[in-house]
């Protein structure tokens, strides 16, 4: 995920409509160092007003768990690989696991002496059916189903809107339905009645090809490997537009609105804007930002490093932790120019090695092995 961002301007063509790497970089130094010599006092003013956003966040997200509490016997909420969904009666939660391509739907059924169990089965499964329903047609920021192709019926045939009926019965018969009761902080006991449904076994590529042509665009705007963006997004999302971690980092990259986000914008658009989860939750606000940020670590913080590997390495480990410790890494401290000396010295092997021997956080060292890892996946298309 994204802790800090510095990003850039939009409008970067010559008169010929194209613009050589060497411009692209100098107009980034140039309005870095513009931006922040003309809007000191307004960042300082609006951290101070995110702050207070954000305390608000906290304060309603902690009374909606306690309110789940009260009925459920464990609280589920949403990660970067996994989108939670509760109902406003918080009687159904839809779970969707974009990382094994699985999704468990729970409901939650009183029990009483006066209704037999067949009858809350029954009970059980109508609600059951209602959430499938309601997931199958959720819709993400772009107004694109969430969970489109990654679905098929009994038979193998994509759940669309026309068989969508038919697949959310299929899905709680009986012999598909596990139970067990359970009872929350308010003392009443209840049956929890689930269904585990899987995913068709391509849904990573599905939802990658989803957002291949805005990738692709944006890749080219901010001269960066796609590959690489497909990879770093894979890692970071697995393709998840409602992706949100408990930083809280938002979308599939994971833009922090404090830091990445706010100043994404500021470069890019000329304003500095308190970004809230519903922008960073749009898949091309989110693509754009997060593909900023790559090209200003290759083009900038890592810019005189003449190996792109070498590079691409570095910018890798900078896009989980930060440039400062990928220089610590390299040389002890966190200036950059010793480190891109020392880093124009070693080969592609070298530098990976040394960076996951000496990056400070476990949590980088494996994001680094991941994303180089997965590249490759992904060069026949962006060829």
């Amino acid at each position: 995920m994204i802790f800090c961002i510095c990003l850039f301007t939009a409008g970067l063509v010559n008169t010929n409509g194209q613009e050589t790497l060497s411009d692209f970089k100098t107009k980034q130094e140039q309005e870095l160092e513009r931006f922040a010599n003309e809007n000191k006092i307004a960042i300082e003013a609006l951290s101070s007003e995110y702050d207070l956003y954000a305390a608000n966040q906290v304060r309603e997200f902690d009374q909606f768990q306690a309110d789940v509490e009260k009925k459920w016997d464990t609280f589920e909420s949403s990660t970067s690989k996994t989108w939670v969904d509760y109902d406003s009666d918080l009687r159904s939660r839809s779970s969707v696991n974009f990382e094994k391509g699985e999704i468990q739907i729970d409901v939650l059924v009183d029990k009483s002496a006066a209704k037999s169990e067949a009858q809350n089965l029954r009970a059980a499964q109508s609600l059951l059916e209602k959430k499938i329903n309601k997931l199958v047609q959720q819709k993400a920021a772009d107004k694109q189903r969430l969970l489109k192709d990654q679905m098929v019926t009994v038979d193998s045939k994509k759940v669309t809107t026309s068989n969508l009926k038919r697949f959310a019965a299929q899905s709680v018969t009986s012999n598909y339905i596990t139970h067990k009761t359970v009872r929350a902080k308010d003392g009443q006991p209840r049956t929890k009645y689930s269904v585990t449904i899987k995913m068709v076994p391509n849904h990573l590529e599905v939802r990658a090809k989803r957002f291949k042509g805005e990738i692709l665009k944006q890749s080219k705007r901010f001269h960066i490997d796609p590959a690489v963006a497909f990879a770093v997004m894979q890692t970071e999302s697995y393709f998840n537009p409602n992706a949100r971690s408990h930083v809280p980092a938002y979308g599939l990259m994971q833009l922090v609105p404090k830091s990445g986000a706010r100043d994404a914008y500021q470069f890019v658009y000329k304003k500095d804007r308190l970004l809230k989860d519903s922008y960073l939750y749009n898949p091309a606000n989110n693509i754009e930002l997060g593909c900023a940020y790559l090209s200003k670590l290759r083009h900038v913080y890592f810019g005189d490093i003449s190996d792109d590997r070498v590079a691409y390495h570095c910018t890798i480990a900078a896009y989980n932790t930060g440039p400062g410790n990928v220089s610590r890494a390299l040389t002890g401290t966190t200036k950059l120019a010793p480190a891109t000396e020392i880093a124009n010295t070693k080969s592609p092997d070298q530098i990976y090695r040394i960076l996951l021997q000496k990056l400070p956080y476990d949590e980088t060292k494996d994001y680094l092995t991941k994303v180089t890892s997965r590249v490759d996946n992904y060069r026949a298309w962006t060829e």
